[in-house]
């Protein structure tokens, strides 16, 4: 049935429309912020604001993240799937329902934490927010994935006398690359869009990330000569970086997700 033709013809159409469907906002974005000046208009924009100091500041904010995230989640994934110790499966199932409570419930003392630690106004008082938040899923993703591995890895390696850290950093988390990399992928698109925790930890709008900038634009657009068409040409210049960076890494990001569907 899948291989036949016109079950080939009827998803491939299917995958067209689908297509279609979600590259129009980004064709017509494009297209307006051409108009009337073409690339002028994106001349334009670098006139009116220095990006600088907000591109520095989602570089920050992505790359601890990720650092955070890459750190904790591996050992912990690798422990809740591979070791034994007390209350493991408690802790495991607890540390999931943290995915239940909402992100805006938690953003006041989230806030009040932050200040606390005089961070507030700069790029590291969202690294630890964005580990925290997204840090409950890629367990359990990166977790599910040591589970496809075979347990006879963990044998053979402690017949040859490894232990437990060298087990971990020589065999498993190599293996777990695929696992590793889709995690990774997903905190940093996660990290680089998020919205309300950036507008709200980080008032000095010249340190905002560059998921804060397009609403700055907006505001300006009513006061300036900032018309529409820079706007647009604004918004494509905050989405580029992350476009360039999902198509890059897309088959990645399957590769990641499925690699641990089948028990090794």
């Amino acid at each position: 049935m899948k291989n036949s033709l016109p079950y080939r013809i009827v998803t491939q159409i299917v995958c067209i429309i689908v297509l279609v469907i979600v590259m129009f906002p980004l064709c017509l974005m494009l297209e307006k912020s051409l108009a009337v000046n073409g690339f002028g208009n994106y001349l334009k924009v670098f006139e009116y604001y220095n990006l600088i100091p907000n591109i520095t500041t989602s570089i920050i904010v992505v790359g601890g993240t990720l650092l955070v995230v890459g750190i904790v989640v591996s050992m912990a994934a690798y422990a809740f799937s591979k070791l034994h110790f007390p209350c493991k499966r408690a802790i495991y199932y607890l540390l999931l329902t943290a995915m239940m409570i909402p992100a805006s419930a938690t953003i006041f003392p989230l806030y009040q934490i932050v200040r606390g630690l005089h961070l507030n106004n700069t790029g590291w008082s969202l690294v630890f927010p964005y580990a925290t938040g997204s840090a409950c899923f890629n367990l359990m993703i990166l977790t599910n994935y040591y589970n496809a591995l075979p347990d006879e890895l963990l044998d053979a390696a402690r017949i040859d006398g490894a232990g437990k850290w060298k087990t971990f950093c020589k065999i498993m988390l190599p293996i777990a690359k695929p696992g590793l990399v889709f995690v990774l992928i997903q905190t940093f698109l996660s990290s680089w869009n998020e919205l309300q925790m950036a507008m709200i930890f980080i008032n000095d709008t010249d340190k905002q990330p560059m998921s804060v900038v397009p609403l700055r634009f907006a505001q300006t657009t009513l006061s300036t000569g900032f018309t529409i068409n820079n706007l647009f040409a604004a918004c494509i210049i905050c989405l580029f970086p992350i476009a360039i960076f999902y198509t890059l890494a897309s088959r990645q990001l399957m590769e990641g997700l499925t690699a641990g569907a089948v028990k090794g």
